[in-house]
């Protein structure tokens, strides 16, 4: 194992309380903090603020790593260790070796706790795609999770739920898997930059976060990140009759979680992305699936979160931080398990 960048405990003091309020700038999550070896010569990053138990575990959505965290990591970590991490082929961790799938991302996670090691089970935080990885992890792994929180997360026949709706999405992401295709042509040439980006395969302008920018595309110009970007794509893309690899792997294992400390917050934006009645007809789709998700747990809480848009951890930070603190606490009050 190696070790890179700050010591967690004395970084978070050195942070200050501006970073708390404004975010953790691009240049902290720019050089690996944590290597952890999770098989001979494949590596992991792992990022790491605070102390405390239960330790916070930070899963990204699709195409998303460590620095997607910049807005609340240091929130959570005022309260107790948090870490955020890179999926295989993303961020600053080494290339994936098999299929970017559910199975096989529940477990390189259960290899980076044992490999850090991290003591103890843990909370996970799951956004986007990441949820249904959270989930899928919990379902598996009962014993090693103290508590969830979800953000927007998929779940297991999305594709089903949500039917035409479904489809329109689904049409415009095969379309651009053609695009992802000649941008890994081009990045397995050479990393993209701004005079080498065939296919508009980097963020310009700048997306939802511009103080990100250069490092977003730092990271999204290796060959890498795009092998397990379209690998991911594919194993969470519905065929036609609305399943998909992710749900195959996932759904059959679904599991009620007893008391498990659980919170669901999902986005709930002013203006909608799409105009009424498809609008309406997707939030009640969405809102039902939250609601069954969150009964998993006796103690699950459903949260929709007004004005909000996917991004949930950057349009609402404070949300989510509040969220963590509240399952952190329960679960501490929570007896051990024996």
């Amino acid at each position: 194992m190696k070790f890179f960048g700050v010591v967690a405990g004395l970084a978070l003091a050195a942070l200050g309380c501006s970073a708390m309020a404004q975010g953790l700038g691009p240049d902290f999550y720019a050089g690996t903090h944590q290597a952890v070896e999770v098989e001979p010569g494949r590596h992991l990053n792992l990022v790491c603020l605070g102390q405390g138990a239960p330790t916070v575990i930070l899963e990204s959505g699709m195409g998303g790593d460590s620095l997607a965290w910049r807005k609340v990591q240091a929130g959570m970590a005022a309260f107790t260790r948090t870490c955020a991490y890179d999926r295989a082929g993303y961020g600053l961790s080494d290339a994936a070796r098999r299929p970017s799938d559910a199975d096989n991302i529940a477990a390189d996670l259960a290899l980076l706790l044992d490999k850090a090691p991290i003591q103890g089970p843990v909370v996970l935080v799951g956004h986007s795609l990441g949820g249904l990885y959270a989930t899928h992890f919990a379902s598996l792994h009962r014993e090693r999770v103290a508590g969830l929180v979800l953000m927007d997360p998929a779940h297991p026949g999305d594709g089903r739920a949500f039917g035409s709706l479904w489809d329109q999405g689904r049409k415009r992401t095969i379309e651009s898997l053609a695009d992802s295709e000649v941008c890994l042509k081009a990045a397995r040439e050479a990393d993209l930059t701004a005079s080498h980006n065939p296919a508009d395969c980097l963020e310009d302008p700048p997306g939802f976060d511009p103080a990100v920018h250069d490092e977003v595309n730092r990271r999204w110009g290796k060959a890498k990140y795009i092998e397990a970007n379209i690998s991911e794509i594919r194993s969470m893309l519905t065929d036609d009759n609305g399943d998909s690899l992710d749900s195959a792997q996932a759904g059959p294992r679904q599991r009620d979680f007893g008391a498990l400390p659980m919170v669901v917050l999902v986005s709930d934006p002013t203006k909608p992305p799409s105009p009424p009645p498809t609008w309406d007809e997707y939030r009640t789709i969405k809102h039902r699936l939250n609601r069954e998700l969150a009964a998993r747990s006796t103690q699950g809480r459903f949260q929709p979160v007004p004005a909000s848009g996917h991004m949930i951890q950057y349009d609402a930070p404070q949300v989510v931080v509040d969220a963590v603190r509240s399952v952190v606490e329960a679960a501490r009050k929570a007896p051990p398990k024996p």
